[in-house]
């Protein structure tokens, strides 16, 4: 995966304002990627994997549920620390964080290069600790040699004195740490043949050079982007702060900002990465192949099983046939004994006769037959009747082995099914999405094909909270005829039209009992401000979020169905009646009551969203609609998936 350039690196910090944030929690992702959750101005989290990048992401990936040793240090030592300073080391790969918290103050360092390593440094810069064991706790650390920059070239002239005899291109791209990308670039711009001799260089075209590789570091320091993601047949494969004349032509996507950019561009490589990954899981392999081997062994237990009971069988069918080798063989073997029986029996067989036996097994006092091309032993210790049930037995100790085994490969599936579910639940929510929440999202909620807010408590708590706190003259109550239904409130109301209307007492339907208890339709009122009375009348009792109601009520017959969408624009997942979300959604799909449980369901929606959404959606689809964000949405009890839109 592409490291960041010197350049990328400017462009960022230039453009990334934290300082005077404070450190909320520090997270690891071994072996070397680090997320530093901020807050005060808002929220920010911001990014460092050791030896390729540093920025702010929107897409963080979830918080490891135990943190590591290196996570719980710099917790101990950044916890709340303020952030005083950000900057670049010497337009180096290197990234300076100094942090202070009391009279404390430490130092971050990030090196960008090569394998990469982080440092948390006290001030007199020792190390406490690296995740390159080139450091040891207590060393003294020190940035590397310190060498020219494009900061230091001020004038025509000085860029003139570090020119040499190389090619001007590995001049510029090593001495000044442009990299052979800008060296290329500036040269292009500046109309000069990059393969020409440094000291052979014009006066002109060293001026030339100056100006262009002024005017890129100018535009990089102002924070003058224009900054994008450059395609190739659909796959990212650079991002850039501005214009690059090596990407003329190119497929671009344009951002923003240069964090936006950076971030989308590496959120959708590691999304890349992760889908390899994901493809089998060890512990589904070890289970596919558990149920593998039962299966085989339950195939060859019930071929076994009927050839037993055939043999069984056939010694009834050919009963006067089986009775005279038993009669006859058994005499020989009392009189002759085996040996000799089997001597005057290989005579026999030569000679072309008594072809239904082949064998004598003197140990298990057995003849083998082969009797309409079935091959059997007969003991000739035991009766007929005897040895058909001596075979009817086995058939059915492998009949009752079977059994065993059909309850062991069932136990294997559920094994196999739930272990998808982690698997598939845990790849879906690698990432997520941060950003600021509406203050209705505490509550269920929904927007209708009108533009009108719908709330909904939870359970009674929320119930009485909605009605307490935001459920105001102009609005109107909606409430299912049976108990076990939430509050909803339709804000405006009385200015909303019919559809709105409908809509709320669907939504009020879809998150009540009645889906839970199986009811494809059902009957909801709606009451206004007035008709809502919070006390109970005299003498009777009202349990906690409940509401008595005076008046008329309105009553609607609707019936239950839901949708489930995503909006990118809003960078969230919707839910509620179809109307509404099919209007807000850019893809969704319609459930109805079914017989998936909530959470089985949910990653079955989430693996759809992604399936289905354009390619370079797939990262920021993933990270809205994971299926703990969409089992929110949905309804109580169990529901199926009816059809899928886009």
């Amino acid at each position: 995966m592409r490291q960041m350039s010197s350049i990328d690196i400017r462009a960022v910090l230039n453009e990334l304002k934290i300082e005077g944030m404070k450190v909320d929690k520090v997270y690891h992702y071994p072996p070397n990627e680090f997320r530093i959750k901020l807050r005060g101005r808002g929220r920010v989290d911001f990014l460092v994997e050791a030896g390729k990048r540093i920025h702010a992401t929107e897409f963080p990936k979830e918080s490891p549920k135990f943190p590591s040793s290196i996570a719980m240090l710099l917790r101990k030592h950044l916890e709340n620390a303020r952030v005083e300073r950000v900057y670049q080391h010497d337009f180096d790969r290197i990234v300076v964080i100094e942090f202070s918290r009391g009279d404390e103050k430490k130092i971050m360092v990030a090196e960008l290069f090569g394998k990469g390593n982080l440092l948390l440094l006290d001030e007199d810069f020792k190390v406490i600790l690296s995740t390159n064991p080139s450091y040891k706790i207590g060393d003294a650390y020190s940035f590397p040699e310190k060498r020219l920059t494009p900061f230091d070239v001020r004038s025509p002239k000085d860029l003139e004195e570090i020119l040499d005899e190389r090619e001007v291109v590995k001049t510029l791209a090593t001495k000044l740490g442009l990299g052979g990308l800008y060296a290329e670039e500036i040269l292009e711009r500046a109309g000069v043949n990059k393969k020409k001799p440094g000291k052979e260089l014009e006066e002109d075209e060293v001026r030339r050079i100056f100006e262009e590789m002024k005017k890129i570091f100018e535009d990089v320091e102002n924070c003058n982007f224009n900054p994008h993601i450059i395609l190739k047949d659909g796959d990212y494969v650079d991002y850039q702060p501005i214009d690059l004349k090596k990407y003329e032509g190119y497929e671009k996507k344009y951002f923003e900002s240069f964090n936006k950019a950076v971030d989308e561009f590496y959120t959708r490589s590691a999304l890349k990465e992760i889908e390899v990954k994901e493809k089998k899981s060890e512990v589904i392999e070890k289970l596919e192949n558990r149920l593998k081997i039962q299966l085989e062994t339950k195939e060859r237990y019930e071929r076994e099983s009927e050839k037993l009971r055939r043999i069984g069988d056939l010694i009834y069918e050919k009963y006067p046939i089986v009775e005279r080798i038993h009669s006859a063989l058994k005499k020989a073997v009392e009189l002759k004994g085996f040996d000799e029986v089997k001597k005057i029996l290989a005579e026999q067989k030569k000679a072309g006769k008594l072809k239904e036996i082949l064998d004598i097994i003197p140990k298990e006092k057995a003849v083998v037959l082969s009797i309409d091309d079935v091959k059997f032993k007969l003991f000739l210790d035991k009766n007929l009747h005897e040895n058909a049930e001596y075979y009817y037995d086995q058939a059915k100790k492998l009949k009752e082995k079977v059994n065993g085994i059909v309850k062991a490969i069932e136990k294997t599936r559920e094994e196999i099914r739930r272990a998808e579910e982690i698997e598939a639940k845990k790849i879906l929510s690698e990432f997520r999405v941060v950003r600021r929440r509406e203050w209705y999202e505490k509550y269920r909620w929904y927007i209708t094909s009108e533009g009108f807010l719908v709330i909904g408590g939870r359970n009674a708590e929320m119930n009485e909270e909605i009605v307490s706190k935001h459920f105001e003259s102009k609005d109107l109550f909606f409430h299912t005829q049976t108990p076990g239904g939430a509050v909803t409130i339709l804000k405006r109301g009385l200015e909303a039209g019919e559809k709105s209307i409908k809509e709320a007492a669907e939504f009020a339907a879809i998150y009540s009992a009645l889906w839970k208890h199986g009811m494809h339709s059902g009957e909801v009122y709606y009451v206004t401000y007035e008709q809502v009375k919070r006390a109970a009348k005299p003498g009777e009792y009202l349990p906690k979020g409940s509401f008595y109601i005076v008046g008329k009520r309105n009553y609607l017959s609707v019936e239950l169905k839901a949708a489930i969408g995503v909006d990118l624009e809003n960078l969230r997942v919707i839910g509620g009646p179809v109307e509404g979300v099919k209007k807000h959604a850019d893809y969704y799909v319609v459930i109805g009551i079914g017989d998936k449980e909530v959470n089985e369901i949910s990653v079955e929606i989430a693996k759809i969203f992604y399936e289905k959404c354009k390619e370079e959606e797939k990262h920021l689809v993933r990270a809205i609609a994971t299926p703990d964000e969409i089992a929110k949405f949905l309804p109580p009890g169990k529901s199926r998936i009816i059809e899928v839109k886009a």
